[in-house]
């Protein structure tokens, strides 16, 4: 995913988190928030496993995201926090849960 899609300050991802609204399935919770350009952050704790784990599942939802963003309205910032589920979780199936996530939060767009 290219940088200008990035959220990296924590001040940010503490916004979204007060003010955003969620959704979840049982490996993947997205938060959103209404902003001017499309950003994501990806958090992933420490019970999802150890730094390769972790490592791992990241790059899988950053890939993700990548392939959806076209279809993705550009006016939300989200941040996607990772459960321990999605450790053992394959790319199909976090990419099936992001897709469920955007349609169940309203973000996709129409095609």
């Amino acid at each position: 995913m290219q940088k200008i899609y990035r959220l990296t300050l924590n001040g940010s991802f503490k916004y979204i988190y007060r003010h955003g609204t969620s959704v979840s399935t049982k490996l993947l919770i997205l938060y959103k928030v209404p902003a001017h350009h499309i950003k994501v952050g990806i958090s992933v704790g420490k019970k999802v496993g150890n730094s390769v784990k972790r490592s791992l599942v990241k790059r899988r939802i950053r890939e993700s995201f990548r392939l959806l963003i076209p279809k993705i309205s550009p006016k939300y910032n989200f941040v996607i926090v990772a459960l321990p589920a999605c450790s053992e979780a394959t790319f199909a199936q976090i990419n099936s849960d992001m897709l469920y996530l955007l349609k169940k939060s309203g973000v996709l767009l129409e095609q």
